[in-house]
Order: structure tokens, then C-alpha cells, then sequence
């Protein structure tokens, strides 16, 4: 029985990825790595270490890898799983420690919070930030430490009845949104960040923004 899956998005990490697997499969039953647009043998690599790879396509976008990795999920009938990030900033170690509260049945999907641990980047990175913070106060009523994080976990059930459309950064802000406007409950927890995060660009950071407002919105007017 496959109860829990890990969905790992990677790009050309064909050096790396073997040992995020290892500690991964740890915490999990079954490790997802999706590395579209990848030039180098990511793929290989991480097939090599156990893990599952949908047919690589060149399409890049960590929404895209995000959504295609849920989508393949599906056929393995999962309760719950994991996203995250294959570049260091999250650890695998910390995955029980996600998983436990929706286990418990305290809430739907969770947040790993890098602003409720300790988190290492630039000035300009932590503006940004709360800007986003802020704009998706906004639009949900609901203050929140880190609305960009990409360490989360979420019942299947539920990550399934999201209508996700973002192929790119967006797609924390996707997830986030869509989830509170189906009324999931949502816990954050803290979470140790082990290296210097650079963040997005700011040209990516603006982009997030306006699709924050501009997703937030229609939801909002349209119920979408």
C-alpha cells in the first residue's frame, strides 16, 4: 500500500538528487521526480536511486513539473503527499514533522514555514516577501508567514480538487489560493532552512504578484 508520495520537481541535478532521494524515501512510500526541461541525466540519476520520472518532456517551469507530478500521483491512489524542493533549502528529515499534524487530523494541508524558523537571504528577497504577504492577505482574510514556501504536504484527496493553472513560481500562490478557497484548513510549521536561500528575481517576484491578484481576485468575483 502506497499511503504517502513525495513530488519532487528537479532541474539538472544530476549530481544531487540521488542523495535527497535517499533521505526521502525515508519519511515516504514512494518518491516522484519530475525533471522536465532538464538537460543533463537528472532523470537517470534519479530513476537509478528508486524514484518514479513521468516521461521527460523539454517543457520547464516548477508549476508545470508540480502539476505533472500530481497528476502521475494519482494512479498510485495515495492519502497524502509531500511537495518539495530538491535544491538543499528543505530537508527530508523534516517531512514527519509536516505530515504528523494532518495525520492527527489537525488540518488539511500544511505550510512548512521558513518565516516561523530561521531563514538566510537577502534584504531585498525579505521586502518582497511580505509584499506577497500582504497582497494574499488581502485577497483570503488570512495572515501568513510564508506564502511562498514549497515544502507542504496536503491530504490527496483535496490537492486532487484543485484546478491548479500555474507553470511556474506561481504555483505556491496557486495551491495556496485555491486550497483556502475550498475552505481546507490550513496549520504552518516551522521549518529549518540549512542554506542561504537566494529567492526569486525580482521579475519573478512581480509576476507572482500579479498572478496572486489576479487568480485571487477571479475566485473572489467568479467562485472558480
Amino acid at each position: 500500500m502506497i499511503e504517502t508520495i513525495a513530488i519532487l520537481p528537479a532541474y539538472n541535478l544530476e549530481m544531487s538528487i540521488h542523495d535527497i532521494i535517499e533521505r526521502t524515501k525515508k519519511y515516504v512510500d514512494l518518491v516522484i521526480v519530475v525533471t522536465d526541461g532538464s538537460k543533463d541525466n537528472t532523470a537517470k540519476a534519479a530513476s537509478e536511486a528508486g524514484a518514479k520520472c513521468p516521461p521527460h518532456t523539454n517543457i520547464r517551469g516548477k508549476g508545470y513539473a508540480i502539476r505533472k507530478g500530481i497528476e502521475y500521483s494519482k494512479q498510485f491512489n495515495p492519502k497524502y503527499i509531500v511537495l518539495m524542493d530538491t535544491d538543499g533549502q528543505h530537508l527530508p528529515e523534516e517531512i514527519n514533522k509536516l505530515l504528523n499534524f494532518i495525520k492527527e487530523g489537525k488540518a488539511d494541508f500544511i505550510v512548512g514555514s521558513r518565516g516561523m524558523g530561521k531563514i538566510n537571504t537577502s534584504k531585498i528577497n525579505i521586502f518582497g516577501n511580505l509584499g506577497l504577504k500582504i497582497i494574499s492577505f488581502l485577497l483570503t482574510g488570512k495572515w501568513l508567514t510564508d506564502t511562498e514556501s514549497g515544502f507542504r504536504v496536503f491530504k490527496a484527496k483535496d490537492l486532487y480538487k484543485l484546478k491548479l493553472e500555474a507553470l511556474s513560481y506561481d504555483i505556491e500562490s496557486d495551491l495556496l489560493l485555491k486550497a483556502l478557497h475550498i475552505n481546507l484548513k490550513l496549520i504552518e510549521v516551522p521549518i529549518t532552512v540549512p542554506i542561504a536561500v537566494p529567492g526569486v528575481t525580482t521579475k519573478d517576484g512581480l509576476k507572482i504578484g500579479w498572478f496572486k491578484m489576479k487568480v485571487g481576485l477571479r475566485l473572489k468575483i467568479k467562485g472558480e
